[in-house]
């Protein structure tokens, strides 16, 4: 079982960093509804219903995690599943849906493990790091309706990468 938590773990770390959704959006998957396979490829397609600005998200599951996704759903869930008529596709250690409140556990436990925080809204962060001049990008993956929401990923960003520049430069001065 431990070893079937890790991989379910994994993938939805790896998930989260192509598909930015929220804590609550991740938590309700459901297979065949949320997540829907269209001849070979996999989407995760959430209604404006069930999203928090009301606009809705289509994501293909990109081709790097498809393999992934496939031994998850035909290996690992099912040997978790204890109950068969269980649509989630996050499954708990007993047997059931995976909840909305073991999700922050989940990136809480992964954080620990690899050394370094991560969150659901990486992807974000990533973008603001990586792409600052195109902001509204990480707006538009995360669904944001407002600008300054984002920006507020982007300054956080910053900060992470002013923090890393100054501990490289502390690290050089220490080693002479």
């Amino acid at each position: 079982m431990d070893d079937a938590v890790r991989y379910r773990d994994g993938l939805m770390i790896a998930l989260v960093a192509f598909i930015p959704i929220r804590p609550k959006n991740l938590a309700a998957l459901e297979i065949g509804r949320q997540l829907v396979r269209e001849g070979d490829d996999w989407f995760v397609i959430i209604p404006r219903e069930e999203m928090k600005t009301g606009t809705p998200v289509e994501f293909p599951v990109p081709e790097l995690l498809e393999s992934h996704l496939a031994i998850y759903l035909d290996i690992v869930r099912p040997r978790m599943l204890r109950h068969p008529t269980c649509a989630a596709l996050w499954v708990s250690s007993q047997g059931g849906a995976l909840v909305y409140g073991a999700i922050g556990q989940v990136f809480r436990r992964l954080s620990r493990r690899l050394g370094f925080r991560i969150t659901p809204h990486a992807a974000a962060t990533t973008w603001a790091l990586s792409a600052p001049d195109q902001i509204g990008v990480a707006r538009d993956l995360l669904a944001h309706s407002d600008l300054r929401t984002t920006i507020k990923y982007y300054n956080r960003a910053r900060g992470i990468e002013a923090s890393r520049a100054y501990s490289r430069v502390i690290t050089g001065m220490r080693r002479k």
